[in-house]
């Protein structure tokens, strides 16, 4: 796809995709895709790690905590349907509104305790709205940049996102140090899908170009 030579970021021969990224056109966006993908994987792995063992402490058998549990990463059938929203609306919009859906579904977990039936339609549903979020991220962040720094912008929110997954570990580890209950745990891992919510609104004010290019064909990525 050819690029006009002065529209803002525009390649040209000395331009890396790393200076495209940080520039002042697209920093702001930069920093906000970062955060939102970070954000995402504070949840994904705060409930891969952590969530068995909160349930068990809640009172829940083993067998059952685990089965449970196993609902969460089963959510991810869920990118189908947002890719094809993705490709008919607003995709920032849409991948903002999953995680706000994730916070609000996360909130209600912590909620359900000694629910069975309830811990399993809004584990699925997080975990449906998280997965769908997360794996459309990459697609996004793609959509974001010209060709130029395309690689280079998804490649650095993957890997400044990963350190999120370091964070939703040592944060559920904390809150339970601190003795925090079943219930507070889930609200302040809540507060994560808030965050990711807000920063994908900055992002789209942020937006270089006029109109959101097409995503395309949607693709699912790995966590």
């Amino acid at each position: 796809m050819t690029e006009s030579a002065n529209a803002p970021g525009s390649a040209k021969g000395s331009t890396s995709g790393l200076s495209l990224i940080l520039s002042r056109h697209y920093l702001i966006g930069s920093i906000m895709l970062w955060l939102a993908y970070f954000m995402g994987l504070v949840i994904f792995y705060a409930f891969i790690n952590w969530m068995p063992i909160l349930l068990k402490e809640a009172g829940m058998t083993g067998p059952r905590a685990a089965l449970i549990s196993a609902l969460f990463p089963l959510g991810g059938v869920g990118a189908v349907l947002c890719g094809i929203l993705m490709d008919k609306f607003n995709a920032t919009k849409i991948i903002a509104v999953c995680y706000a859906l994730t916070a609000l579904s996360v909130y209600c977990i912590g909620q359900a305790v000694g629910n069975v039936g309830m811990l399993v339609v809004t584990v699925f549903a997080a975990g449906v709205l998280m997965n769908t979020a997360q794996s459309s991220m990459p697609a996004l962040a793609a959509a974001f940049y010209p060709t130029v720094g395309r690689a280079t912008g998804i490649s650095w929110m993957l890997g400044i996102g990963r350190f999120g997954g370091i964070a939703g570990s040592f944060l559920v580890a904390e809150l339970a140090r601190h003795q925090v209950g079943f219930t507070g745990i889930f609200s302040v891992v809540a507060i994560a899908g808030v965050i990711a919510c807000i920063a994908l609104v900055i992002k789209q004010s942020a937006q270089p170009q006029h109109a959101e290019p097409s995503i395309g064909t949607h693709e699912t990525f790995g966590h």
